[in-house]
């Protein structure tokens, strides 16, 4: 049995804003930008990404108040849509 290749990954904060603030700007279209992110909750329970990604000049982005964003604004990520019924659930005894 061959070995598989695997590299290992332990990233920090601002590391992981960096990389899903890249993502989600080149998913956009985004060639240059500006952002502003942060990580609200508790993991297992409901951490989540708050992010704003403007035009490379949109300087007032800056100014946003994220935490606003958060209590007014539901979720719109790839996965907020997805139906519960595909989760697999061990406590569910169907």
């Amino acid at each position: 049995m061959s070995k598989m290749n695997r590299k290992v990954f332990k990233f920090n904060q601002e590391d992981i804003l960096e990389i899903l603030t890249e993502h989600i700007a080149e998913e956009n279209g985004f060639d240059t930008w500006q952002s502003k992110a942060i990580l609200l909750g508790l993991p297992d329970k409901d951490i989540r990404l708050i992010a704003i990604i403007g035009e490379g000049d949109d300087d007032d982005i800056s100014d946003i108040d994220l935490h606003e964003i958060d209590m007014n604004m539901d979720y719109n990520g790839s996965h907020s849509e997805i139906d519960e019924g595909f989760y697999f659930n061990p406590n569910d005894k169907k």
